[in-house]
């Protein structure tokens, strides 16, 4: 048929405007990939998550939209902006001269690639830090590193030991909360990868805390309790049972074990070989080393649905509650505080002192009460949660520089570690507390906190752990900030002064690293 015939004008028209699309999309393709990839070669082999969903499960559009303003009055909005200008600066001097690696020193500027293996910790860990507040310019850049230039495959290839928890926790954490808020699929086909490569650290189950360690170390409570809410939710959006089977199977070993003479606790180390917990020349602890394994039993529950099989945990909680009330809190008469000490194993000795990291407990025992129906607990869990917060909020009161130290001592509030590294657990309480107390003191402690931090630890190129914080002459910034600082302490100042409407606690757990993620209204069965 002739070309001026109207069908073959329409076949005409139609093939130039597929010509042009197809042109388009190349044009598009590349005119956005980073400049760095050699796209002679990689355009034809970009990885299938570049270009969007890929499965059923990624193709969920219900992303999270931020507003943070919702409900605030000027004042709180004014707060709120600053704590965002304090993640801007941060970033800024993050991606301006560390941008991939794992940390930026903040005094030098010195760009430090290896620290946790060399996959961009501090850039996953900000992700939805970034998304939260707003930052889509930065939040894209970023994104797109991900996508592009995250490696993984130098992960303990030299035979260094890398920290499982620690990558788990970080990382892994930060690209599911980073899927879970954007819904693009390239940061779950990403965390897939990444726990894949993590598999082989698994042994009987139970997985050994250091990558390439094979020997027969033992392991810390909190590192073998503190991945299954990651892993839960990692099957949960792959429809693959092996992950939450993985993360799970310490908690058959917890349940066989029982806890240490019925107290609702458990020693800091298990030896996986053995398959026992530790119970000479260690110690029992709601601080380091124990912490997040008492925050998932909680957490993980909350975040299945508060399903009956998963009833076990929440009954562990509240067991580990009483203990923590019956064997390790005491009353210091002279400082007019309570603490949490620990015990020493066997004896059960006390050793009176209480480290920074257990400040996450008044937040813990707040959001346990949240959808809590027995009133008497509700009540006692809110008690001990109100005094053992003015303490920690004490950390910061009585020193100068009003920043906490990392260790304190009792009787006497004796400074054991000068040092404040930008930790988080305290702002991280004092935002559970606000958003299920509506106290308003809660919010006026952690800006008084928020102020100190801008006030003694701010530097050129970020923010650094403050040195000597009981002694304002002898005070100096560390050259180092952990990546923990935009991933927790900045969010959670930053959700301290929203609106507890503003990723709400009935929608979402954090992780230990305050990754939120959405909780599962049906979960998988274990089955």
């Amino acid at each position: 048929m002739p070309p001026s015939t109207p069908t073959a004008s329409r076949r005409l028209q139609f093939f130039l405007g597929t010509l042009i699309g197809i042109s388009l999309v190349v044009y598009v393709e590349i005119s956005f990939a980073p400049r760095s990839i050699d796209l002679t070669t990689s355009f034809r082999h970009v990885p299938t998550w570049v270009h969007g969903p890929t499965t059923k499960a990624a193709s969920r559009t219900d992303k999270f939209i931020p507003d943070p303003h919702v409900g605030l009055d000027a004042g709180q909005i004014a707060r709120q902006d600053a704590v965002k200008r304090a993640m801007q600066h941060a970033w800024s001097g993050y991606e301006s001269l560390a941008f991939g690696a794992d940390e930026v020193a903040p005094v030098s500027g010195e760009r430090r690639h290896n620290v946790w293996g060399g996959i961009g910790v501090t850039l996953v860990d900000s992700l939805d830090t970034l998304y939260i507040m707003g930052m889509h310019d930065e939040f894209h850049r970023a994104r797109n590193w991900v996508a592009y230039h995250m490696n993984f495959t130098q992960l303990g290839a030299d035979g260094t030991k890398i920290s499982v928890f620690e990558i788990v926790i970080r990382q892994l954490g930060g690209l599911l909360s980073a899927y879970d808020l954007s819904r693009d699929a390239m940061f779950k086909q990403r965390a897939v990868e990444l726990a894949d490569r993590l598999l082989p650290a698994f042994k009987h189950g139970v997985f050994y805390t250091h990558f390439n360690v094979f020997t027969n170390e033992t392991g810390l409570l909190a590192d073998f309790g503190t991945l299954q809410l990651e892993m839960r939710y990692l099957s949960d959006i792959t429809d693959n049972a092996l992950y939450r089977e993985m993360g799970d199977a310490f908690y058959t070993e917890v349940r066989r074990e029982g806890s240490f003479e019925n107290t609702g606790l458990f020693p800091v180390e298990y030896e996986p070989e053995t398959g026992h917990f530790a119970t000479e020349d260690t110690i029992i602890t709601i601080g380091a080393r124990g912490d997040s394994f008492y925050e998932y039993l909680l957490k993980v529950w909350l975040y299945s649905g508060k399903r009956t099989d998963d009833l076990f945990l929440r009954q562990l909680y509240d067991d580990a509650v009483a203990g923590m009330e019956t064997h390790l809190l005491v009353y210091s008469t002279i400082d007019d505080v309570y603490y949490l000490k620990e015990l020493q194993l066997p004896e059960m000795y006390s050793k009176p002192r209480q480290d920074h990291l257990l400040c996450f407990v008044p937040g813990m025992l707040a959001l346990g009460t949240v959808g809590e129906s027995n009133v008497t607990k509700v009540t006692k869990h809110l008690a001990l949660a109100k005094k053992l917060m003015h303490t920690c909020v004490s950390y910061y009161t009585r020193q100068p520089t009003g920043l906490a130290p990392d260790v304190v001592g009792f009787p006497g509030f004796d400074v054991l570690n000068s040092v404040y590294i930008l930790r988080p657990e305290t702002v991280e309480s004092l935002m559970y507390m606000y958003r299920i107390t509506h106290d308003p003191i809660y919010r006026e402690w952690g800006w008084a906190i928020f102020e100190a931090i801008e006030k003694h630890a701010k530097t050129t190129f970020g923010y650094g752990a403050v040195r000597n914080v009981h002694n304002l002459t002898d005070a100096f910034i560390e050259d180092k900030m952990e990546s923990f600082f935009l991933a927790e302490t900045l969010k959670y100042h930053y959700l301290l002064q929203s609106a507890p409407s503003f990723v709400p606690l009935d929608q979402y757990v954090f992780n230990t690293e305050a990754h939120p993620l959405r909780i599962n209204r049906n979960p998988a069965t274990t089955n």
